[in-house]
């Protein structure tokens, strides 16, 4: 081959080099735009899945509270061989009762870990209705603003966007 025709060889493979990483930088822009922007309803799914796992949760602890006779404390086997304590209501649901951190127990013991769902933390507000202590509730809420109720005199859970 002459030096010549070396030159145009490398000038094409340069050229189309060029072109590729053009086009793959493109596509992870194009990609990256449309990421940001179902990120928000990526989260709310999630959080709706969380919520729903929550009250199933809380129902399957209310059905064994049942089969035990109904004690005030239940004594569940978790997965690691350990046990875990969970006080309930007079009426079968989880509640710890006017602790402090009545709610953020909740979470711990339903969810099983730290207040933290897809690398956000979710905030803790202790709802209370001075007017019918009925409505008392959890509120678990995202920094993103998807939330979810857990009503302990009534057992359901409610989420942002069922209501």
């Amino acid at each position: 081959m002459t030096a010549q025709s070396e030159a145009n060889k490398r000038e094409r493979s340069l050229g189309e080099n060029v072109m590729v990483v053009m086009l793959v930088a493109l596509l992870m822009s194009v990609f990256l735009y449309y990421f940001f922007q179902q990120e928000k309803n990526i989260s709310q799914a999630g959080f709706n899945i969380a919520a729903t796992n929550f009250s199933s949760k809380v129902t399957a602890i209310r059905a064994q509270w049942f089969m035990e006779h109904q004690p005030a404390i239940l004594t569940i086997k978790e997965q690691d061989g350990g046990q875990l304590k969970v006080v309930l209501n007079n009426k079968g649901w989880i509640d710890f009762g006017d602790v402090a951190d009545n709610c953020r127990k909740i979470w711990q013991v339903l969810i099983s870990q730290e207040l933290k769902f897809i690398n956000q933390t979710v905030a803790v507000i202790d709802v209370v209705n001075t007017e019918n202590p009925l409505f008392d509730a959890c509120r678990y809420r995202l920094p993103s603003g998807e939330y979810f109720d857990y009503f302990s005199n009534t057992g359901r859970v409610v989420s942002a966007t069922n209501r």
